[in-house]
Order: C-alpha cells, then sequence, then structure tokens
C-alpha cells in the first residue's frame, strides 16, 4: 500500500465504493450482504446499504432472501412463512424502518430453537448490547 496516502484519500475511496454500491442497487445487480466477523459485523454493513440508498427493508433483504435466492434455497428458507426452516430473530423495534434496530436483537430462533440473544453475545465475548 502506497505510504504517501492520506485520511482524505481513504474517507474518498470510501465515498466511491458506497456510490458504487448505490449505483449497483440501482442497476438491479443482486448484492448479498456478509462478513467474516461477528454478527454484529453485519448490522454495520447493512447500515452503510442504507447509506448508498438501500433502504432498510432492501438491506435486510440482502442479508435473508436475497443469498436465499441466489443459492436456490428460497423455497426453505430467507423469509418467514410455514413451512419453512425456523431460523429468525426478535427484535425491540423495527429493522424494516430503522436498520440499527437489529442491535437490540433479544431472542434468536435457530432451527427452531429459541436462544437468549444476551446469552450469545456473552459466549462470543462481548459484554452487554451493542449500541
Amino acid at each position: 500500500m502506497p505510504k504517501d496516502l492520506t485520511r482524505a484519500d481513504y474517507r474518498a475511496s470510501w465515498a466511491k465504493m458506497v456510490e458504487l454500491l448505490g449505483r449497483m442497487r440501482k442497476a438491479g445487480v443482486p448484492i448479498v450482504a456478509g462478513t467474516d466477523g461477528s454478527g454484529i459485523e453485519i448490522i454495520h454493513e447493512l447500515e452503510i446499504y442504507t447509506s448508498a440508498g438501500f433502504t432498510p427493508a432492501e438491506a435486510l433483504a440482502a442479508a435473508t432472501i436475497v443469498p436465499a435466492k441466489l443459492v436456490g434455497q428460497d423455497q426453505h428458507t430467507g423469509s418467514i412463512k410455514v413451512g419453512k426452516t425456523a431460523d429468525l430473530v426478535l427484535v425491540e423495534g423495527d429493522p424494516s424502518v430503522r436498520i440499527g434496530d437489529l442491535r437490540q436483537t433479544r431472542v434468536v430462533m435457530l432451527d427452531g430453537k429459541l436462544l437468549d440473544a444476551d446469552a450469545l453475545r456473552s459466549a462470543a465475548g462481548f459484554s452487554g448490547r451493542p449500541k
């Protein structure tokens, strides 16, 4: 990496990346959310999507039904429907309106089993709820 890059260079590059993401959305390119980090990091990624022009509902779709469709599993997962795998989160708030409300996840249902979100965060080494 060149040593002569400045903070302004990085900010300009970031702005171009967000702009490109928005242009891809407008062009109809399927966008799939993902991260190599923890689940908390994906919330930040979805917030970036909203800053690129996605609605919160579109950002949620990038982490749910869009990837399910792209891998041919949308009949089994990716949305809430009778007969589909019961993988979902219960959130205090409405992430389809405010994507950051995903930070207020209280319960996780994984394959039909209820898990306490605070206990999961603790087991992963996180203290408290994300802000």
